[in-house]
């Protein structure tokens, strides 16, 4: 069964985001949000790069769509010993060439006032770092994408694709004929779609997508790295420590083991970095990722955290949640930056690709796709 798609009505969203009358009941899917547990955090001001990744993230602290979704509380990133100040003095300098507003270096003893439990020698204030309802603001843009004329199918997964006269077209089953393959791709797909425009936003599977499309160049698709993050709680604590949100010195591979309350007030710290080796294409495919918490690494957090914490009691942590980040960068490697990619490097028309979208892309999610929506409809 062959399909013709005028998708255009599917990216009309970006141009009037969250300005609908949402009165009708939506049932989310159980995949609906289950490839990562964002933090809910909006605006990260330490990129790395300068890149597509510094472009669209600065584009997105300043969409109309979180305004009414955030709780602004403000981010100090710290330096807790002297090799660490060189760091920060190049966060705050890549900070503001990448244009977020209102970062200021502040010595210890003022962060220290701020926040009576931090331990720190210098610190960089964001204030207008916040954190959001990540369901809320999805929820939210599925019934902007409705209100628009999109469609939503669920249980349906995009297995390949293949070019023909330079397009794209889709090869779609349901997604419990893939599941029942047993470690295989169907041979057939059940329905070939052509539409107008195909964004792989797969995140964690979108080499593995790209790879799918015959007629796509595999020297165009970056390797992927996949990295998982661990989260822990604080319990037994009616107050929170801190009012801000701490953030420590990135690490490699990730941001640091940093504190997070969320809008009901609890607190998490993390995510850690672990990097996943032997992930096959069909594992990646179907998300089938280890998302378990070992109480056993909760160690390395308590030593962690207390470089910045050091009144963390004992036996004070419990496990929380993982995520598995997508990364287009291994162990060793500088960061990588977010992969926008059109026909201009691969030459098919109608075909953009998503990768490396990692954190912060809740923050630059309205950007990528005004960016798409500019350059490519």
């Amino acid at each position: 069964m062959r399909l013709n798609y005028d998708n255009k009505s599917t990216i009309n969203i970006v141009n009037n985001p969250v300005q609908h009358d949402r009165t009708k009941h939506i049932e989310i899917d159980r995949h609906f949000i289950k490839e990562k547990l964002d933090s809910g955090l909006i605006c990260t001001p330490y990129v790395s790069t300068q890149g597509q990744l510094a472009d669209v993230l600065t584009k997105g602290l300043n969409s109309s769509v979180f305004q009414n979704l955030v709780s602004k509380l403000g981010m100090l990133i710290v330096a807790t010993s002297n090799s660490e100040i060189p760091k920060l003095n190049h966060i705050l300098i890549r900070g503001t060439e990448n244009g977020v507003p209102g970062l200021r270096m502040m010595e210890g003893s003022e962060a220290m006032r701020i926040e009576p439990e931090l331990q720190c020698l210098k610190a960089i204030l964001s204030p207008f770092t916040g954190i959001l309802d990540t369901h809320s603001l999805m929820l939210s843009l599925v019934g902007e994408a409705e209100n628009n004329g999109a469609t939503f199918s669920y249980n349906t997964t995009v297995i390949g694709g293949h070019v023909e006269q330079s397009r794209i077209c889709l090869h779609i089953s349901e997604t419990k004929c893939l599941e029942s393959c047993n470690g295989s791709f169907p041979s057939q797909p059940e329905m070939t779609l052509i539409p107008d425009l195909v964004v792989n936003s797969a995140g964690l599977s979108a080499p593995v997508l790209a790879k799918r499309f015959n007629g796509l160049q595999n020297e165009v698709i970056p390797p992927a790295y996949y990295a998982r993050g661990c989260y822990f709680t604080l319990f037994n604590m009616k107050i929170p420590p801190f009012e801000h949100l701490i953030y420590p010195i990135p690490v490699e591979g990730g941001i640091g083991v940093h504190v997070t309350l969320d809008l009901d007030g609890l607190v998490k710290f993390g995510p850690d970095v672990e990097w996943i080796d032997g992930v096959d294409e069909i594992s990646s495919f179907l998300n089938k990722f280890d998302y378990s918490v070992h109480a056993n690494r909760a160690e390395l957090f308590y030593a962690d955290i207390r470089k910045y914490y050091p009144n963390l009691k004992n036996d004070s942590l419990q496990a929380g949640y993982a995520g598995i980040r997508p990364k287009v960068s291994g162990p060793g490697q500088p960061p990588g930056d977010f992969v926008i990619q059109g026909m201009e490097t691969h030459g098919i028309t109608g075909l953009v690709n998503l990768f490396g979208i990692e954190s912060p892309g809740l923050t630059s999610s309205m950007a990528i796709a005004e960016h798409i929506a500019t350059r490519y409809l």
